[in-house]
């Protein structure tokens, strides 16, 4: 393996273990709400809260069918206790009840709506997102 190989094999493994952990402590003890920030705070709805932010992430097929081979978009994804928020030049929002299914495909977080929209997502610790979206959902119930 080179170096970059090894390097990327340590961040999954890292990046695996805090979601492992993440998982316990929610079942434990619930979702943490953090604070939002001056981008996100105004498009919160009442009684919603903030779950998790990734900031740059890229997002590919953002948007709706027919946007699906639409170019990638750099955005920073806020994971609410409703929506998953892509807030880029616009903000594009998915309701995480309408949310079917969320699959790791190597370090990209794979998201499929209901209604057939999928997303591909790079970002920062793409596994524990995976376990924060779950948490979200459940917090709904």
């Amino acid at each position: 393996m080179d170096d970059i190989s090894l390097k990327e094999a340590a961040a999954a493994a890292s990046d695996q273990a805090e979601a492992d952990e993440a998982r316990v402590r929610y079942r434990r003890r619930g979702v943490a709400w953090i604070d939002p920030d001056e981008r996100i705070g105004p498009a919160l709805e009442p009684g919603e809260r903030l779950v998790a932010v990734r900031r740059s992430a890229v997002v590919y097929g953002a948007g709706t069918q027919e946007s699906a081979a639409s170019p990638p978009v750099v955005v920073d994804l806020y994971v609410t206790s409703r929506r998953l928020v892509l807030a880029g030049r616009d903000n594009i929002c998915f309701d995480l009840a309408a949310l079917d299914e969320t699959v790791m495909s190597h370090e990209r977080l794979l998201i499929v709506m209901r209604d057939g929209v999928g997303l591909a997502i790079e970002a920062r610790q793409p596994r524990l997102l995976r376990v924060e979206i779950a948490a979200a959902r459940a917090a709904q119930r």
